[in-house]
């Protein structure tokens, strides 16, 4: 017997379904709609349809429910691409400009995340990941390319959500942030540029693969 709060129920079928592509990117999705679908009251979908939001992974629209964002390979190539290209420039400014306090942060960043990898709380090392590329976006010492790079660091999370809670993922994250803190400390620009477009190409394949993966269990359910 399922135990989990209806609330949960409710947003694990949604969010399965968006990234399986079962309710294709573009496709408009209402409370009422999905109470009915799922035979719930109101209250478990609105919060459920409030965390997809905050994901990223549907769009409220005023007065007209939700729309789900596309989750097609060709977007998240194009993302992954797009911001890892940009963080190449960044990290090479940064391993110009960046302060031993800040070398320090990402040091103690890296101890941080491997102390919750290990203790299996990993929704905390998403929330390290994301200030470990903001402390090298400060250190480039571009307002523009930091505002650029962040963005794009929080839209490219909302497609990696699937990732965040694979211990053995992490794991390699946080060894290529380690490459990365190293060619820093270095300040070898050649060496930091390699290690996070590096970075970047392996999160962007891990990603694919789970889709691949997901699409594929879910496939499979449905013909059962």
């Amino acid at each position: 017997m399922d135990t989990k709060p209806l609330k949960d129920v409710v947003y694990q079928k949604l969010r399965k379904d968006i990234l399986t592509g079962k309710i294709p990117g573009g496709t408009h999705i209402n409370e009422s709609g999905i109470s009915k679908q799922q035979d719930v009251s109101r209250t478990p979908v609105r919060e459920a349809l409030q965390r997809l939001t905050q994901e990223r992974l549907i769009t409220a629209l005023p007065r007209a429910g939700y729309i789900i964002e596309d989750l097609s390979n060709e977007d998240i190539q194009d993302i992954f691409s797009a911001r890892f290209d940009i963080e190449g420039l960044v990290v090479k400014r940064a391993a110009q400009y960046i302060t031993p306090e800040e070398l320090q942060m990402l040091r103690d960043n890296i101890d941080q995340a491997k102390a919750h990898i290990q203790s299996g709380e990993l929704e905390k090392v998403t929330q390290l990941d994301l200030e470990f590329h903001g402390i090298i976006y400060r250190a480039s010492r571009s307002k523009t390319l930091f505002r650029i790079c962040k963005n794009l660091g929080e839209l490219t999370m909302k497609y990696r959500h699937g990732l965040n809670l694979d211990r053995n993922l992490w794991d390699i994250a946080i060894e290529n942030h380690e490459t990365i803190y190293q060619a820093l400390v270095s300040k070898d620009e050649a060496q930091a540029v390699k290690a996070i477009v590096a970075h970047g190409e392996q999160a962007r394949a891990q990603l694919l693969a789970m889709m691949k993966k997901v699409r594929s269990e879910s496939f499979l359910e449905d013909t059962l």
